[in-house]
């Protein structure tokens, strides 16, 4: 991406990381639905040869503490960094940080935000979509960093 500005880099690469942390995390509500119509019969028999096997199979990894609290701080706690994000803007944002974390062929185009978007009904261009993004990174970065100056001072009361 080679911005010239570093804070605005370094602040996409945050939203991409916990964009990645948030689709990792494990939906409870939908297991706990989904534990009542399943039963445990499958994972107790499973025959190597018709059954799928078991070498196929990974296990979910598990979030560490550090990925919790960066998943939280930008997407889930009440004053998250999400919130600071106009409403109007949050679907824009959505669209942009689901297509750079799982490009299609051919890698990440703003023409395929803008037909996310619904093209021409959005009333908007690709280049304004994309100036719209880069002026919400640059307003997070402020606020990151404004965050970030006010947890320095606590910790040094």
């Amino acid at each position: 991406m080679a911005r010239k500005d570093q804070a605005i880099e370094a602040i996409e690469e945050m939203l991409l990381e916990a964009w990645e942390l948030l689709m990792r995390s494990p939906d409870r509500e939908r297991g706990w639905l989904a534990s009542g119509v399943r039963s445990a019969w499958p994972q107790i028999v499973r025959d190597r040869v018709t059954d799928y096997a078991d070498d196929e199979a990974r296990p979910r990894l598990q979030l560490s503490r550090r990925e919790v609290a960066l998943r939280d701080r930008v997407f889930i706690d009440p004053d998250c960094l999400a919130m600071e994000i106009a409403p109007a803007l949050r679907p824009l944002v959505a669209v942009v940080l689901a297509l750079r974390v799982r490009p299609e062929a051919g890698g990440f185009t703003w023409s395929r935000v803008w037909e996310a978007l619904g093209g021409r009904e959005s009333g908007c261009t690709s280049d304004g979509l994309r100036m719209r993004y880069e002026r919400v990174l640059r307003s997070l970065a402020l606020v990151e960093v404004g965050r970030s100056a006010i947890d320095r001072d606590a910790l040094s009361l």
